[in-house]
């Protein structure tokens, strides 16, 4: 139940974007019913028990972004209902267990925008890769509703490279909408050999440790390719990646970029237009550098050796981190947590694409894997808080969760850790500069910039409802901070994925609610899922003595 949610949850939100993408719309409220759906799904993911009927619940938001998505574009909405009744069908006949499962098959299956979508975008693509697509979703369809009996694990496997086939093909058409090519590309050909050979690995008699690694290799192969034609057919167009890449060239020229940076200099710099730049609500451009110093020292070293486009280094960062990732899972959902990877939308657009720094999740989730070592894990915290802001709201629920399973003492070790690490890293430049160090830092945060994003927001902005002060957004974004770390305290057994997906959800509600800040949460879910674990749990310690009152 929670994987398939965890997955549905990305498919709901691939669908979003790509539906955007489709009809040429700027950030708008079927975006914002999307990313809310999303954010409702992967909160039931982490449930240990989710309420009955989460499944119907779960077809449900994922149909109702399909038909906004058909609803859009043109003469597709007869053929998106047909597509949402075959689904129905399925689902249906698969028995209650893999019901979740079989819906978020369906929910990862993006290309169907394009066969039930605009004539135009469908005569784009290469006749081999929308066979390829469909053999994809009819193999995955009939290994989870087969009514043979088979072994859990044998069954597992079908069923999960049947899932990492759709997702292979869904990113390589995602692809398509940004990067269009005149002929098959590699990437192209990389999808139809996942679309073929992820299922017929399932079925061949090998060893399992050189199946996986055919399987999971053929898989990345597939993103990388993918993350290869995001960056050398399109070049830096936002912001934040123009911005790292000139704080990394002061920093190797020997330069405090806090004291020096000016972002309007940095898009001229690139060639980019000013209009880029982040604004204040009074309308005046935003000139320091707005993110902690990791952000532009991991990617220092490369700037230095003469690499021009610093997205390479973030392609190799999400390659690693989905390396790192599976081996954490149990071998029947490794398949299915790299979907949330490859199959995400949020990922390959925003940590590839426009380029936003996914060192800070990298190192987010290697803390919480070696949280046995007590001290890397901290100094691994530290550095993700040093790396970008997300961390920051990670770091409370990360701590909470230290508290409950290892004691007061050692929650109070690691957030000491945590944060000297992060304030070592960044003192030298906050000495050098502290009023624009500090004042960068807590921009993203404190600053009143202009409203944007995929969240509640978006809704006033469009004119649905009013749009409130920033005020009242940042009060409701706290108050769901509080309640979540609250819930998390209280009822911390009934919950499995929370200490890392949860951090994010509560900036739905922000007065900014970029689409970047929700692309880890489906894989933190199931990466902090303890049943998943590719070992036993941890075992919880006694708990602190009481002090009892002498009588």
């Amino acid at each position: 139940m929670r994987v398939g949610l965890a997955l549905t949850a990305t498919g709901i939100a691939s669908a979003a974007i790509d539906r955007r993408s489709l009809a040429g719309a700027v950030p708008d409220v079927p975006m914002a019913v999307g990313f809310g759906l999303f954010v409702a799904i992967v909160l039931l993911a982490t449930l240990r028990r989710p309420p009955r009927g989460t499944t119907w619940l779960a077809f449900a938001s994922f149909g109702i972004i399909y038909l906004l998505a058909a609803a859009e574009l043109a003469d597709s909405l007869l053929g998106m209902t047909s597509y949402l009744l075959f689904a129905l069908g399925a689902t249906l006949v698969t028995v209650p267990q893999l019901r979740p499962l079989m819906v978020a098959a369906f929910a990862l299956w993006t290309p169907a925008l394009w066969l039930f979508g605009p004539t135009v975008a469908l005569e784009q693509l290469p006749a081999a890769l929308r066979v390829a697509a469909v053999a994809a979703l009819a193999f995955t369809v009939i290994a989870i509703a087969d009514p043979r009996r088979a072994h859990p694990s044998e069954r597992l496997r079908h069923i999960g490279y049947g899932l990492l086939a759709i997702a292979c093909v869904a990113a390589s058409i995602g692809r398509s909408l940004v990067v269009q090519s005149i002929s098959v590309t590699p990437g192209q050909l990389m999808a139809l050999m996942a679309a073929i050979g992820l299922p017929l690995l399932s079925y061949l008699r090998m060893r399992p440790a050189s199946r996986e690694i055919l399987a999971t290799g053929l898989a990345l192969a597939t993103l990388a390719f993918v993350g290869l034609a995001y960056i050398v057919g399109k070049p830096y167009h936002a912001d934040v990646v123009a911005a790292v890449h000139r704080a990394a060239e002061l920093f190797v020229s020997g330069q405090n970029p806090y004291a020096v940076f000016d972002l309007p200099e940095a898009l001229a710099r690139f060639h980019l237009d000013p209009e880029l730049a982040t604004h204040l609500e009074s309308g005046a451009v935003v000139h320091t550098y707005n993110y902690p110093a990791v952000s532009f020292l991991v990617v220092a070293p490369f700037v230095w050796l003469g690499v021009d486009d610093i997205r390479w280094v973030y392609l190799g960062e999400v390659l690693l981190l989905a390396v790192i990732a599976i081996q954490q899972l149990r071998p029947a959902w490794r398949a299915m947590a790299l979907c949330t990877v490859i199959g995400s939308e949020i990922i390959t657009r925003q940590w590839i694409l426009a380029g936003i720094d996914p060192a800070w999740a990298l190192l987010t989730m290697s803390a919480w894997l070696v949280r046995r070592h007590r001290w890397w894990s901290s100094i691994l915290l530290g550095l993700a808080i040093a790396a970008r802001q997300p961390a920051w709201f990670v770091a409370p629920f990360f701590l909470l969760a230290i508290l409950e399973r290892f004691g007061r003492r050692e929650a109070a070790r690691a957030a000491a850790i945590a944060l000297g690490t992060a304030v070592l890293v960044n003192l030298p430049f906050i000495i050098g500069a502290p009023e624009r160090a500090i004042g960068g830092m807590l921009a993203p945060i404190f600053a009143p910039l202009v409203s944007d994003g995929v969240g509640l927001m978006r809704y006033g902005a469009e004119g649905v409802v009013p749009l409130f002060s920033r005020t009242f957004y940042t009060a409701v974004s706290l108050g769901a901070v509080v309640g979540l770390l609250v819930l998390l305290w209280r009822r911390p057994q009934s919950l499995a994925g929370a200490p890392l997906a949860w951090p994010f959800l509560p900036l739905y509600f922000a007065w900014r609610s970029l689409q970047n800040y929700f692309a880890s949460a489906p894989l933190f879910a199931l990466i902090a899922d303890d049943e998943l674990e590719n070992e036993a749990p941890l075992a919880t310690p006694p708990a602190e003595p009481e002090r009892v009152p002498r009588t």
